[in-house]
Protein backbone atom coordinates (compact mmCIF):
# COMPACT_ATOMS: atom_id res chain seq x y z
CA UNK A 1 0.00 0.00 0.00
CA UNK A 2 1.29 3.49 -0.60
CA UNK A 3 2.67 5.37 1.95
CA UNK A 4 0.58 8.60 2.79
CA UNK A 5 3.71 10.88 3.28
CA UNK A 6 4.77 10.43 -0.32
CA UNK A 7 1.24 11.32 -1.52
CA UNK A 8 0.85 14.55 -2.65
CA UNK A 9 -2.02 16.20 -0.77
CA UNK A 10 -2.96 13.94 2.19
CA UNK A 11 -6.09 12.21 2.91
CA UNK A 12 -6.50 12.07 6.46
CA UNK A 13 -9.50 10.11 5.89
CA UNK A 14 -7.87 7.38 3.96
CA UNK A 15 -4.70 7.58 6.66
CA UNK A 16 -7.57 6.61 8.80
CA UNK A 17 -8.49 3.64 6.73
CA UNK A 18 -4.93 2.25 6.73
CA UNK A 19 -4.77 2.06 10.65
CA UNK A 20 -8.65 1.01 10.84
CA UNK A 21 -7.19 -2.15 8.09
CA UNK A 22 -4.11 -2.95 10.16
CA UNK A 23 -5.33 -2.56 14.22
CA UNK A 24 -8.02 -4.54 13.43
CA UNK A 25 -6.25 -7.45 12.15
CA UNK A 26 -4.27 -7.19 15.67
CA UNK A 27 -7.45 -7.39 17.67
CA UNK A 28 -8.39 -10.60 15.02
CA UNK A 29 -5.23 -12.68 15.87
CA UNK A 30 -5.45 -11.72 19.34
CA UNK A 31 -9.51 -13.21 19.73
CA UNK A 32 -8.77 -16.46 17.80
CA UNK A 33 -7.62 -18.11 20.95
CA UNK A 34 -11.26 -17.39 22.74
CA UNK A 35 -12.87 -18.43 19.99
CA UNK A 36 -12.24 -22.31 19.58
CA UNK A 37 -11.41 -22.52 15.75
CA UNK A 38 -7.85 -23.51 14.65
CA UNK A 39 -5.47 -21.79 16.20
CA UNK A 40 -1.67 -22.07 17.64
CA UNK A 41 -3.26 -21.28 21.43
CA UNK A 42 -6.66 -23.16 22.22
CA UNK A 43 -7.39 -20.83 25.56
CA UNK A 44 -9.66 -22.77 27.93
CA UNK A 45 -12.08 -19.63 28.07
CA UNK A 46 -14.36 -19.67 25.09
CA UNK A 47 -16.60 -16.57 24.26
CA UNK A 48 -19.00 -16.79 21.11
CA UNK A 49 -19.05 -12.82 21.08
CA UNK A 50 -15.57 -12.86 19.90
CA UNK A 51 -16.37 -15.26 17.05
CA UNK A 52 -18.81 -13.23 16.06
CA UNK A 53 -16.22 -10.03 15.76
CA UNK A 54 -13.53 -12.47 14.49
CA UNK A 55 -16.16 -13.49 11.47
CA UNK A 56 -17.54 -9.91 11.05
CA UNK A 57 -13.60 -8.44 10.86
CA UNK A 58 -12.63 -11.00 8.66
CA UNK A 59 -15.25 -10.77 6.01
CA UNK A 60 -14.70 -7.05 5.29
CA UNK A 61 -10.93 -5.94 6.54
CA UNK A 62 -9.01 -7.41 3.85
CA UNK A 63 -11.72 -6.15 0.70
CA UNK A 64 -11.25 -2.78 2.47
CA UNK A 65 -7.39 -2.70 2.98
CA UNK A 66 -7.42 -3.83 -1.02
CA UNK A 67 -9.47 -1.94 -2.11
CA UNK A 68 -7.12 1.44 -0.57
CA UNK A 69 -3.86 0.06 -2.18
CA UNK A 70 -5.63 -0.17 -5.90
CA UNK A 71 -6.19 3.28 -5.11
CA UNK A 72 -3.14 4.27 -4.01
CA UNK A 73 -0.96 2.19 -6.92
CA UNK A 74 -3.28 4.03 -9.55
CA UNK A 75 -2.46 7.34 -7.91
CA UNK A 76 1.34 6.44 -7.84
CA UNK A 77 0.72 5.71 -11.57
CA UNK A 78 -0.60 8.72 -12.41
CA UNK A 79 2.07 11.20 -10.28
CA UNK A 80 5.21 8.78 -11.24
CA UNK A 81 4.31 6.30 -13.96
CA UNK A 82 5.21 2.69 -14.85
CA UNK A 83 8.55 3.09 -13.12
CA UNK A 84 7.96 5.15 -10.32
CA UNK A 85 5.50 3.23 -9.18
CA UNK A 86 7.35 -0.59 -9.94
CA UNK A 87 10.31 1.58 -7.62
CA UNK A 88 7.65 2.56 -4.92
CA UNK A 89 6.47 -0.99 -4.60
CA UNK A 90 10.06 -2.88 -4.26
CA UNK A 91 11.17 -0.50 -1.70
CA UNK A 92 8.04 -0.37 0.29
CA UNK A 93 6.33 -3.71 -0.55
CA UNK A 94 9.00 -6.50 -1.51
CA UNK A 95 11.80 -5.13 0.59
CA UNK A 96 10.18 -5.26 3.80
CA UNK A 97 8.38 -8.63 2.77
CA UNK A 98 11.57 -10.00 2.15
CA UNK A 99 13.04 -8.42 5.40
CA UNK A 100 10.35 -9.75 7.72
CA UNK A 101 10.24 -13.39 6.24
CA UNK A 102 14.28 -13.87 7.65
CA UNK A 103 13.41 -11.62 11.22
CA UNK A 104 9.66 -11.78 11.75
CA UNK A 105 8.84 -15.02 10.41
CA UNK A 106 11.34 -17.13 12.10
CA UNK A 107 10.74 -15.36 15.67
CA UNK A 108 6.98 -16.39 15.25
CA UNK A 109 7.27 -19.71 13.85
CA UNK A 110 9.59 -20.78 17.14
CA UNK A 111 7.38 -18.46 19.57
CA UNK A 112 3.98 -20.75 18.01
CA UNK A 113 6.65 -23.60 18.75
CA UNK A 114 6.93 -23.05 22.06
CA UNK A 115 3.27 -22.23 22.65
CA UNK A 116 1.70 -25.70 21.12
CA UNK A 117 4.51 -27.41 23.55
CA UNK A 118 3.59 -25.62 26.74
CA UNK A 119 -0.36 -26.39 25.15
CA UNK A 120 0.16 -30.39 25.15
CA UNK A 121 3.11 -30.17 28.06
CA UNK A 122 -0.62 -28.84 29.94
CA UNK A 123 -2.52 -31.33 28.41
CA UNK A 124 -0.17 -33.97 29.04
CA UNK A 125 -0.16 -32.88 32.67
CA UNK A 126 -3.71 -33.44 32.52
CA UNK A 127 -4.32 -36.69 31.03
CA UNK A 128 -2.63 -38.12 33.74
CA UNK A 129 -5.05 -37.07 36.46
CA UNK A 130 -7.67 -39.71 36.78
CA UNK A 131 -10.52 -38.58 34.53
CA UNK A 132 -13.37 -36.36 35.67
CA UNK A 133 -16.27 -37.10 33.56
CA UNK A 134 -16.86 -40.00 30.65
CA UNK A 135 -15.79 -38.03 27.95
CA UNK A 136 -12.27 -37.41 29.25
CA UNK A 137 -12.49 -41.26 30.19
CA UNK A 138 -13.14 -42.01 26.87
CA UNK A 139 -10.88 -39.80 25.21
CA UNK A 140 -8.17 -41.30 27.68
CA UNK A 141 -9.47 -45.03 26.90
CA UNK A 142 -9.60 -45.95 30.70
CA UNK A 143 -12.47 -48.62 30.64
CA UNK A 144 -12.57 -48.44 34.45
CA UNK A 145 -13.54 -45.04 34.61
CA UNK A 146 -15.86 -45.65 31.64
CA UNK A 147 -18.04 -48.43 33.34
CA UNK A 148 -17.82 -46.14 36.75
CA UNK A 149 -19.36 -42.88 34.69
CA UNK A 150 -21.62 -44.81 32.79
CA UNK A 151 -23.51 -46.76 35.74
CA UNK A 152 -24.25 -43.06 37.16
CA UNK A 153 -25.79 -41.83 33.88
CA UNK A 154 -28.90 -42.45 32.09
CA UNK A 155 -27.51 -41.66 28.34
CA UNK A 156 -24.15 -41.97 27.56
CA UNK A 157 -24.82 -39.85 24.34
CA UNK A 158 -24.17 -36.47 25.63
CA UNK A 159 -21.75 -34.30 23.80
CA UNK A 160 -19.18 -32.68 26.64
CA UNK A 161 -20.00 -29.07 27.67
CA UNK A 162 -16.61 -27.90 26.36
CA UNK A 163 -16.73 -28.83 22.98
CA UNK A 164 -19.49 -30.58 21.98
CA UNK A 165 -18.68 -34.23 21.20
CA UNK A 166 -19.91 -37.41 22.46
CA UNK A 167 -17.83 -40.16 24.56
CA UNK A 168 -18.06 -42.31 21.31
CA UNK A 169 -16.74 -39.36 19.40
CA UNK A 170 -13.45 -38.88 21.29
CA UNK A 171 -12.77 -42.53 21.67
CA UNK A 172 -12.71 -42.35 17.68
CA UNK A 173 -11.06 -39.15 18.01
CA UNK A 174 -8.10 -40.40 20.08
CA UNK A 175 -7.99 -43.64 18.79
CA UNK A 176 -9.27 -46.02 21.87
CA UNK A 177 -10.76 -49.24 20.07
CA UNK A 178 -11.36 -50.56 22.86
CA UNK A 179 -13.36 -47.78 24.93
CA UNK A 180 -15.41 -47.59 21.55
CA UNK A 181 -16.51 -51.35 21.86
CA UNK A 182 -17.33 -50.70 25.55
CA UNK A 183 -19.64 -47.42 25.05
CA UNK A 184 -21.14 -49.72 21.96
CA UNK A 185 -21.63 -52.87 24.51
CA UNK A 186 -22.88 -50.20 27.53
CA UNK A 187 -25.59 -48.64 25.09
CA UNK A 188 -23.98 -45.75 23.24
CA UNK A 189 -25.83 -44.67 20.24
CA UNK A 190 -22.86 -44.87 16.84
CA UNK A 191 -25.10 -42.07 15.22
CA UNK A 192 -25.36 -39.75 17.97
CA UNK A 193 -24.31 -36.12 16.84
CA UNK A 194 -22.04 -33.91 18.22
CA UNK A 195 -22.74 -30.07 18.16
CA UNK A 196 -21.35 -29.60 14.56
CA UNK A 197 -24.10 -32.59 13.66
CA UNK A 198 -21.18 -34.71 12.86
CA UNK A 199 -20.90 -38.39 14.30
CA UNK A 200 -18.67 -40.90 15.51
CA UNK A 201 -17.92 -42.23 12.08
CA UNK A 202 -17.34 -38.81 10.81
CA UNK A 203 -14.28 -38.46 13.01
CA UNK A 204 -12.89 -42.32 12.20
CA UNK A 205 -13.02 -41.49 8.39
CA UNK A 206 -11.39 -38.16 9.13
CA UNK A 207 -8.15 -39.41 10.90
CA UNK A 208 -8.16 -43.07 9.17
CA UNK A 209 -9.18 -44.88 12.14
CA UNK A 210 -10.30 -48.08 9.95
CA UNK A 211 -10.78 -50.25 12.79
CA UNK A 212 -12.79 -48.25 14.84
CA UNK A 213 -15.24 -47.26 11.49
CA UNK A 214 -15.97 -51.20 11.18
CA UNK A 215 -17.00 -51.50 14.60
CA UNK A 216 -18.97 -47.90 14.30
CA UNK A 217 -20.35 -49.56 11.15
CA UNK A 218 -21.26 -53.15 12.64
CA UNK A 219 -22.63 -51.04 15.71
CA UNK A 220 -25.69 -49.64 13.10
CA UNK A 221 -23.72 -46.31 12.24
CA UNK A 222 -25.08 -44.93 9.19
CA UNK A 223 -22.34 -43.94 6.50
CA UNK A 224 -25.30 -41.70 4.95
CA UNK A 225 -25.70 -39.39 7.64
CA UNK A 226 -24.93 -35.56 6.95
CA UNK A 227 -23.12 -32.91 9.48
CA UNK A 228 -23.82 -29.61 9.71
CA UNK A 229 -21.63 -28.77 6.71
CA UNK A 230 -23.88 -31.26 4.60
CA UNK A 231 -21.07 -33.44 4.38
CA UNK A 232 -21.38 -37.47 4.87
CA UNK A 233 -18.41 -39.79 6.69
CA UNK A 234 -16.91 -40.62 3.09
CA UNK A 235 -16.47 -36.68 2.23
CA UNK A 236 -14.84 -35.55 4.90
CA UNK A 237 -11.75 -37.66 3.93
CA UNK A 238 -11.37 -35.54 1.10
CA UNK A 239 -10.20 -33.07 3.69
CA UNK A 240 -6.60 -32.12 2.51
CA UNK A 241 -3.06 -32.10 4.69
CA UNK A 242 -3.15 -28.74 6.11
CA UNK A 243 -6.82 -28.59 7.07
CA UNK A 244 -6.65 -32.52 8.87
CA UNK A 245 -2.81 -30.72 10.51
CA UNK A 246 -5.04 -27.65 11.47
CA UNK A 247 -7.74 -30.15 13.48
CA UNK A 248 -5.31 -32.79 14.86
CA UNK A 249 -3.15 -30.38 16.14
CA UNK A 250 -6.05 -28.13 17.92
CA UNK A 251 -7.08 -31.66 19.69
CA UNK A 252 -3.92 -32.36 20.37
CA UNK A 253 -3.50 -36.00 18.66
CA UNK A 254 -0.69 -37.01 16.96
CA UNK A 255 -0.69 -36.17 13.40
CA UNK A 256 0.68 -38.95 10.89
CA UNK A 257 -1.03 -37.44 7.17
CA UNK A 258 1.02 -40.63 5.63
CA UNK A 259 -1.04 -43.44 7.94
CA UNK A 260 -4.05 -40.99 7.83
CA UNK A 261 -4.05 -41.65 4.35
CA UNK A 262 -3.59 -45.00 4.27
CA UNK A 263 -6.62 -45.86 6.40
CA UNK A 264 -9.16 -43.65 4.33
CA UNK A 265 -8.02 -45.63 1.63
CA UNK A 266 -8.84 -48.49 3.35
CA UNK A 267 -11.98 -46.82 4.93
CA UNK A 268 -13.31 -46.64 1.30
CA UNK A 269 -13.07 -49.51 0.00
CA UNK A 270 -14.77 -50.68 3.27
CA UNK A 271 -17.78 -48.36 2.43
CA UNK A 272 -17.93 -49.00 -1.63
CA UNK A 273 -16.58 -45.68 -2.32
CA UNK A 274 -14.36 -45.10 -5.32
CA UNK A 275 -10.51 -44.60 -4.46
CA UNK A 276 -8.63 -41.23 -4.48
CA UNK A 277 -7.04 -41.29 -7.90
CA UNK A 278 -3.38 -41.03 -7.67
CA UNK A 279 -2.65 -38.06 -8.87
CA UNK A 280 -4.89 -36.02 -6.65
CA UNK A 281 -3.35 -37.79 -3.35
CA UNK A 282 -1.52 -35.76 -1.43
CA UNK A 283 2.02 -36.31 -0.39
CA UNK A 284 3.26 -36.39 3.32
CA UNK A 285 5.59 -32.73 3.93
CA UNK A 286 9.18 -33.91 3.77
CA UNK A 287 10.62 -33.17 6.99
CA UNK A 288 14.20 -31.91 7.30
CA UNK A 289 16.54 -34.22 4.83
CA UNK A 290 14.13 -36.18 3.59
CA UNK A 291 14.25 -36.66 -0.29
CA UNK A 292 11.64 -35.13 -2.89
CA UNK A 293 9.86 -36.63 -5.27
CA UNK A 294 11.08 -36.40 -8.67
CA UNK A 295 8.04 -34.72 -9.97
CA UNK A 296 8.51 -31.87 -7.70
CA UNK A 297 5.02 -32.67 -5.53
CA UNK A 298 6.74 -31.63 -2.17
CA UNK A 299 8.06 -28.72 -3.69
CA UNK A 300 4.91 -27.49 -4.76
CA UNK A 301 3.07 -28.67 -1.32
CA UNK A 302 5.23 -26.75 0.40
CA UNK A 303 5.30 -23.69 -1.64
CA UNK A 304 1.33 -23.66 -1.38
CA UNK A 305 2.13 -24.19 2.44
CA UNK A 306 -0.76 -21.82 4.68
CA UNK A 307 2.10 -21.02 6.84
CA UNK A 308 4.74 -20.17 4.56
CA UNK A 309 4.53 -16.57 4.51
CA UNK A 310 1.34 -16.47 7.54
CA UNK A 311 0.10 -13.26 8.20
CA UNK A 312 3.11 -11.33 5.66
CA UNK A 313 0.44 -13.12 2.69
CA UNK A 314 -1.16 -9.48 1.68
CA UNK A 315 2.41 -8.34 0.85
CA UNK A 316 3.20 -10.87 -1.49
CA UNK A 317 -0.37 -10.53 -3.05
CA UNK A 318 -0.18 -6.50 -3.44
CA UNK A 319 3.32 -7.78 -5.66
CA UNK A 320 1.07 -9.71 -7.80
CA UNK A 321 -1.37 -7.22 -8.94
CA UNK A 322 0.68 -3.93 -8.77
CA UNK A 323 2.78 -6.34 -11.93
CA UNK A 324 -0.43 -7.06 -13.33
CA UNK A 325 -1.59 -3.39 -12.94
CA UNK A 326 1.27 -2.45 -14.37
CA UNK A 327 0.76 -4.69 -17.92
CA UNK A 328 -2.85 -3.35 -17.67
CA UNK A 329 -2.41 0.27 -17.40
CA UNK A 330 0.72 0.46 -19.85
CA UNK A 331 -1.66 -1.61 -22.51
CA UNK A 332 -4.41 0.95 -21.83
CA UNK A 333 -2.07 3.74 -22.68
CA UNK A 334 -1.00 1.92 -25.83
CA UNK A 335 -4.41 2.19 -26.96
CA UNK A 336 -5.01 5.30 -26.16
CA UNK A 337 -6.60 5.94 -22.91
CA UNK A 338 -9.43 4.23 -21.24
CA UNK A 339 -12.27 6.37 -20.16
CA UNK A 340 -14.30 4.99 -16.73
CA UNK A 341 -17.90 6.79 -16.03
CA UNK A 342 -17.77 8.05 -12.74
CA UNK A 343 -21.09 7.09 -11.98
CA UNK A 344 -20.65 3.40 -11.95
CA UNK A 345 -18.44 3.89 -8.53
CA UNK A 346 -21.27 5.67 -6.61
CA UNK A 347 -23.96 3.81 -4.06
CA UNK A 348 -25.99 1.99 -4.88
CA UNK A 349 -25.09 1.59 -8.32
CA UNK A 350 -21.18 0.13 -7.79
CA UNK A 351 -23.25 -2.85 -5.95
CA UNK A 352 -25.22 -3.70 -8.99
CA UNK A 353 -21.63 -4.59 -11.28
CA UNK A 354 -19.03 -5.37 -8.51
CA UNK A 355 -21.73 -7.83 -6.39
CA UNK A 356 -22.35 -10.89 -9.64
CA UNK A 357 -18.38 -10.72 -10.31
CA UNK A 358 -17.29 -11.52 -6.77
CA UNK A 359 -19.57 -13.99 -6.36
CA UNK A 360 -17.78 -15.54 -8.93
CA UNK A 361 -15.05 -15.90 -7.22
CA UNK A 362 -16.82 -16.35 -3.36
CA UNK A 363 -17.90 -19.25 -5.19
CA UNK A 364 -14.65 -21.23 -4.86
CA UNK A 365 -14.48 -20.59 -1.43
CA UNK A 366 -14.73 -23.39 1.48
CA UNK A 367 -14.36 -25.57 -1.21
CA UNK A 368 -17.27 -24.77 -3.34
CA UNK A 369 -19.34 -24.58 -0.31
CA UNK A 370 -18.89 -28.04 1.40
CA UNK A 371 -17.15 -26.72 4.06
CA UNK A 372 -18.44 -24.68 6.89
CA UNK A 373 -16.56 -21.00 6.56
CA UNK A 374 -17.45 -17.16 5.96
CA UNK A 375 -15.42 -14.79 4.59
CA UNK A 376 -12.40 -15.49 1.89
CA UNK A 377 -10.16 -18.34 2.39
CA UNK A 378 -6.48 -17.74 3.11
CA UNK A 379 -3.50 -18.27 1.36
CA UNK A 380 -0.20 -17.62 2.71
CA UNK A 381 1.96 -20.03 0.27
CA UNK A 382 3.83 -18.84 -2.70
CA UNK A 383 1.61 -20.20 -4.83
CA UNK A 384 -1.65 -18.39 -4.18
CA UNK A 385 -5.21 -20.67 -4.44
CA UNK A 386 -6.59 -18.77 -7.91
CA UNK A 387 -9.72 -17.87 -6.16
CA UNK A 388 -8.31 -16.29 -3.52
CA UNK A 389 -6.11 -13.91 -5.58
CA UNK A 390 -9.08 -13.51 -8.24
CA UNK A 391 -11.01 -12.39 -5.29
CA UNK A 392 -8.79 -9.74 -3.32
CA UNK A 393 -7.93 -8.62 -6.95
CA UNK A 394 -11.66 -7.25 -7.94
CA UNK A 395 -11.21 -4.64 -5.15
CA UNK A 396 -7.68 -3.83 -5.70
CA UNK A 397 -8.78 -3.40 -9.37
CA UNK A 398 -11.75 -1.20 -8.14
CA UNK A 399 -9.81 0.79 -6.25
CA UNK A 400 -7.96 1.40 -9.26
CA UNK A 401 -11.01 2.57 -11.24
CA UNK A 402 -12.49 4.21 -8.76
CA UNK A 403 -9.28 6.59 -8.95
CA UNK A 404 -9.45 6.55 -12.64
CA UNK A 405 -12.79 7.55 -12.91
CA UNK A 406 -13.24 10.33 -10.08
CA UNK A 407 -9.48 11.07 -8.99
CA UNK A 408 -7.43 12.04 -5.77
CA UNK A 409 -10.36 13.33 -4.31
CA UNK A 410 -12.82 10.37 -5.03
CA UNK A 411 -14.99 9.55 -2.35
CA UNK A 412 -17.41 6.41 -1.97
CA UNK A 413 -19.26 6.89 1.40
CA UNK A 414 -22.29 9.09 0.38
CA UNK A 415 -24.61 6.29 1.94
CA UNK A 416 -22.08 5.15 3.92
CA UNK A 417 -24.75 4.97 7.20
CA UNK A 418 -27.02 2.99 4.99
CA UNK A 419 -24.40 0.62 4.20
CA UNK A 420 -22.62 0.00 7.38
CA UNK A 421 -26.36 -0.26 8.54
CA UNK A 422 -27.41 -2.82 5.88
CA UNK A 423 -23.84 -4.89 6.75
CA UNK A 424 -24.58 -5.00 10.53
CA UNK A 425 -27.99 -6.20 9.70
CA UNK A 426 -26.71 -8.84 7.15
CA UNK A 427 -23.97 -10.54 9.51
CA UNK A 428 -26.04 -12.96 11.46
CA UNK A 429 -28.18 -13.72 8.99
CA UNK A 430 -24.93 -14.99 6.79
CA UNK A 431 -23.68 -16.43 9.08
CA UNK A 432 -26.45 -18.65 9.91
CA UNK A 433 -26.23 -19.37 6.18
CA UNK A 434 -22.54 -20.48 6.69
CA UNK A 435 -22.31 -22.05 9.86
CA UNK A 436 -26.06 -23.62 10.47
CA UNK A 437 -27.12 -25.89 7.22
CA UNK A 438 -29.53 -26.74 9.33
CA UNK A 439 -31.30 -23.78 9.88
CA UNK A 440 -30.79 -22.53 6.75
CA UNK A 441 -32.44 -25.54 4.89
CA UNK A 442 -35.39 -24.34 6.93
CA UNK A 443 -35.09 -21.07 5.35
CA UNK A 444 -33.95 -22.05 2.01
CA UNK A 445 -35.33 -25.82 1.17
CA UNK A 446 -33.30 -25.59 -2.23
CA UNK A 447 -29.80 -26.37 -2.09
CA UNK A 448 -28.56 -24.34 -5.30
CA UNK A 449 -30.56 -21.42 -4.05
CA UNK A 450 -29.27 -22.15 -1.02
CA UNK A 451 -25.67 -21.75 -1.78
CA UNK A 452 -26.69 -18.84 -4.17
CA UNK A 453 -28.19 -17.05 -1.27
CA UNK A 454 -25.42 -17.68 0.81
CA UNK A 455 -22.97 -16.42 -1.46
CA UNK A 456 -25.05 -13.45 -1.86
CA UNK A 457 -25.19 -12.41 1.59
CA UNK A 458 -21.09 -12.75 2.00
CA UNK A 459 -19.98 -10.71 -0.97
CA UNK A 460 -23.00 -8.20 -0.28
CA UNK A 461 -21.60 -7.82 3.07
CA UNK A 462 -17.90 -7.27 2.55
CA UNK A 463 -18.95 -4.80 -0.34
CA UNK A 464 -21.42 -2.84 2.76
CA UNK A 465 -19.11 -3.23 5.39
CA UNK A 466 -15.94 -1.85 3.18
CA UNK A 467 -18.19 1.35 1.70
CA UNK A 468 -19.80 1.78 5.68
CA UNK A 469 -15.78 2.13 7.32
CA UNK A 470 -14.46 4.51 3.92
CA UNK A 471 -17.34 6.34 4.06
CA UNK A 472 -17.46 6.64 7.88
CA UNK A 473 -13.59 7.74 8.02
CA UNK A 474 -14.27 10.32 5.07
CA UNK A 475 -17.37 11.52 7.04
CA UNK A 476 -15.68 12.18 10.81
CA UNK A 477 -11.55 12.27 9.63
CA UNK A 478 -12.01 13.91 6.63
CA UNK A 479 -9.74 17.12 8.67
CA UNK A 480 -6.19 16.08 9.07
CA UNK A 481 -5.72 15.05 12.90
CA UNK A 482 -2.11 14.15 13.80
CA UNK A 483 -3.17 11.64 15.56
CA UNK A 484 -4.61 10.26 12.89
CA UNK A 485 -1.47 10.41 11.34
CA UNK A 486 0.98 9.06 13.52
CA UNK A 487 -1.49 5.92 13.62
CA UNK A 488 -1.38 5.38 10.12
CA UNK A 489 2.37 5.58 10.22
CA UNK A 490 3.04 3.36 13.02
CA UNK A 491 0.32 0.87 11.91
CA UNK A 492 2.66 -0.72 9.24
CA UNK A 493 4.96 -1.46 11.61
CA UNK A 494 2.59 -2.85 14.24
CA UNK A 495 1.38 -5.75 12.25
CA UNK A 496 3.91 -6.77 10.29
CA UNK A 497 5.60 -7.16 13.71
CA UNK A 498 2.27 -8.21 16.27
CA UNK A 499 1.72 -11.71 15.51
CA UNK A 500 4.83 -12.93 17.87
CA UNK A 501 3.97 -11.00 20.45
CA UNK A 502 0.44 -12.07 20.15
CA UNK A 503 0.45 -15.36 20.55
CA UNK A 504 3.03 -15.29 23.41
CA UNK A 505 0.49 -13.62 25.00
CA UNK A 506 -2.12 -16.05 24.36
CA UNK A 507 0.51 -18.70 25.80
CA UNK A 508 1.54 -16.96 28.58
CA UNK A 509 -2.06 -16.10 29.74
CA UNK A 510 -3.84 -20.05 29.26
CA UNK A 511 -3.66 -20.55 32.80
CA UNK A 512 -4.94 -17.33 34.10
CA UNK A 513 -8.72 -17.71 35.35
CA UNK A 514 -9.94 -14.69 34.41
CA UNK A 515 -13.12 -14.73 31.22
CA UNK A 516 -11.98 -14.87 27.80
CA UNK A 517 -13.30 -11.11 26.95
CA UNK A 518 -10.83 -9.69 29.72
CA UNK A 519 -7.96 -12.26 28.28
CA UNK A 520 -8.83 -10.63 24.63
CA UNK A 521 -8.57 -7.10 26.05
CA UNK A 522 -5.13 -7.86 27.66
CA UNK A 523 -3.75 -9.31 24.80
CA UNK A 524 -4.43 -6.56 22.36
CA UNK A 525 -3.81 -3.44 24.48
CA UNK A 526 -0.14 -4.96 25.81
CA UNK A 527 0.42 -5.89 22.25
CA UNK A 528 -0.27 -2.28 20.81
CA UNK A 529 1.36 -1.09 23.41
CA UNK A 530 4.53 -2.45 23.57
CA UNK A 531 4.67 -2.23 20.09
CA UNK A 532 4.16 1.40 19.97
CA UNK A 533 6.41 2.13 22.35
CA UNK A 534 9.07 0.03 20.43
CA UNK A 535 8.30 2.12 17.28
CA UNK A 536 8.11 5.48 19.04
CA UNK A 537 11.31 5.14 20.54
CA UNK A 538 13.50 2.80 18.29
CA UNK A 539 11.95 2.66 14.64
CA UNK A 540 10.53 5.74 14.14
CA UNK A 541 13.16 7.90 13.48
CA UNK A 542 15.29 5.12 12.48
CA UNK A 543 16.47 3.32 8.66
CA UNK A 544 13.20 0.73 9.82
CA UNK A 545 11.07 4.07 9.94
CA UNK A 546 11.99 5.55 6.63
CA UNK A 547 11.88 2.47 4.84
CA UNK A 548 8.00 1.90 6.44
CA UNK A 549 7.16 5.24 5.72
CA UNK A 550 8.75 6.77 3.04
CA UNK A 551 11.56 9.37 3.08
CA UNK A 552 9.03 11.53 4.86
CA UNK A 553 9.31 10.11 7.66
CA UNK A 554 10.70 11.52 10.64
CA UNK A 555 14.72 11.74 11.08
CA UNK A 556 17.04 11.24 14.30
Amino acid sequence: MASAPELIDRRSDLDAVRALAMLLGIALHGALAYVGGFWIVNDQQQAPLLGLIVAGVHGFRMPMFFLLSGFFSAMLWSRRGPAGLASHRARRVLLPLVLSCVTILPIMHGVSRWAMSAQNATAESASKEPPKNLWEAAAAGDLDAIRRFAATMDKLDGPDPKLGVTALAWAAITDKPEAVELLIELGADANATNWDGNTPLHAACFLGRESIARKLLDAGANAELKGREGARPADVMNRDEATTRSIATTLRIPFDFERISAGRERIRAMLGEPSTPANEQQPPAAGPGEPRSADGSTWISLLRSETLLAHLWFLWFLCFYNVGFVAVASFCRFMGGVRVPAWLFGLPTSLVWVVPITMVAQYFMHDRGTSPGFGPDTSAGLIPAPHVLAYYGIFFGFGGLLYVARGQQARVGRLWWVALASALVLLPLALAFAYNPRQASAWVANDAARGILSNLLEVLYAWLATFGMIGLCERVLARPRAWVRYLAESSYWLYLTHLPLVIALQAALRGWEASAPVKFVVVVVVTTGVLLGVYHLAVRRTAVGRLLNGPGAPKA
